[in-house]
């Protein structure tokens, strides 16, 4: 049976950059990769991640981390998308994903630490960033690679993440509004603790300042209800638009304007460019944000922690975003 000696003997490298190389190591050079890929290949070498694993403590796997308040997971093709991209980065380096999902944080905290503790899985991508989090704070204390989808609360200059810059990007949603004549503008969100979330709705109101306009905030902490509606048109008669921070948000939005007030035209405009926005009637305008761009930047942020100068200031990328006007 050939084994990974064989090839870094052939190849003339070490078994460890042998084996570096054959999981595309960024520390190994292109030419050594390819080197000893042709050897392996020329060989019918096949790695054997298991016996990697235990021997180095390691495990090839990545945790995904799902946020505990996740109602609109089975229906929110944001988080399908993020995880199409992390695969389309890790899966050619023979690393996997695992799903670390709680219905409560108690319950998160104890899949991860079976996860690092039984697994051996040392690197992790969290699909969100919240204030206070608990969950980074555990994956800190146990001094364990991550990466965050979402500019974290504090420390940014020493954690890494990915993201869009959500503050610019509500100040052109609600510019865009503006352009088409609306005054007063709502802007609907659902936590005042996910800083995207808050970041989207510090753009709208900067924008609406630059014009000297008024805006109302609509917070639903539960679901969306037609009573909740019902009262915020009430109380605000002259409101023509309102900006969701997402698309499902703008879309259940709509739906409840409709049954609530059908003669009221209420312009909607969200964030994400999913088939809500483009399924609604009429259509609901929104922001590109490329959640498969954010989910393959994760990925490679995480595939270069272990050579990152930890000394350093943390890595990070922000992903464009493209206003979609419908």
């Amino acid at each position: 049976m050939v084994t990974i000696r064989d090839v870094a003997k052939q190849a003339g490298v070490s078994a460890s950059t042998a084996s570096r190389a054959l999981r595309n190591s960024p520390l190994i050079s292109m030419a050594t990769r390819e080197k000893v890929k042709r050897i392996a290949e020329k060989l019918n070498y096949t790695p054997n991640f298991t016996a990697h694993n235990l021997a180095t403590n390691v495990n090839n796997t990545i945790g995904i981390v799902f946020p505990v308040d996740k109602g609109d997971l089975h229906k929110n093709p944001f988080y399908i998308e993020l995880i199409e991209g992390i695969n389309q980065v890790v899966n050619p380096q023979q690393i996997f994903v695992t799903v670390a999902i709680g219905n409560t944080v108690e319950e998160l905290l104890q899949n991860i630490k079976m996860m690092i503790d039984n697994s051996r899985i040392n690197q992790f991508i969290l699909l969100y960033s919240s204030e206070d989090d608990p969950i980074l704070s555990y994956l800190q204390e146990r001094k364990v690679d991550y990466t965050l989808i979402g500019k974290p609360y504090r420390d940014a200059n020493r954690i890494p993440y990915v993201d869009n810059d959500n503050v610019s990007a509500g100040l052109d949603a609600t510019e865009v509004l503006i352009r088409q004549g609306h005054r007063t503008i709502g802007y609907a969100y659902t936590s005042s603790s996910r800083l995207v979330q808050t970041d989207r709705l510090i753009g709208f109101h900067e924008a609406l300042r630059r014009h000297t306009l008024y805006g109302y905030d609509l917070l639903f902490e539960d679901e969306v209800d037609d009573k909740a509606i019902r009262g915020f048109l009430q109380n605000h008669s002259e409101v023509s638009a309102i900006l969701a921070s997402d698309d499902i948000l703008a879309f259940l939005v709509q739906k409840a304007v409709q049954r609530v007030a059908p003669d009221r035209q209420i312009k909607l405009m969200g964030f994400n460019d999913s088939l809500f926005a483009e399924l609604a009637e009429p259509k609901i305008s929104t922001v590109q944000i490329y959640p498969k761009r954010l989910g393959r930047a994760a990925a490679q942020l995480m595939l270069q922690m272990r050579a990152h100068d930890r000394s350093e200031p943390a890595a990070k990328i922000i992903v464009p975003y493209k206003l979609v006007i419908r």
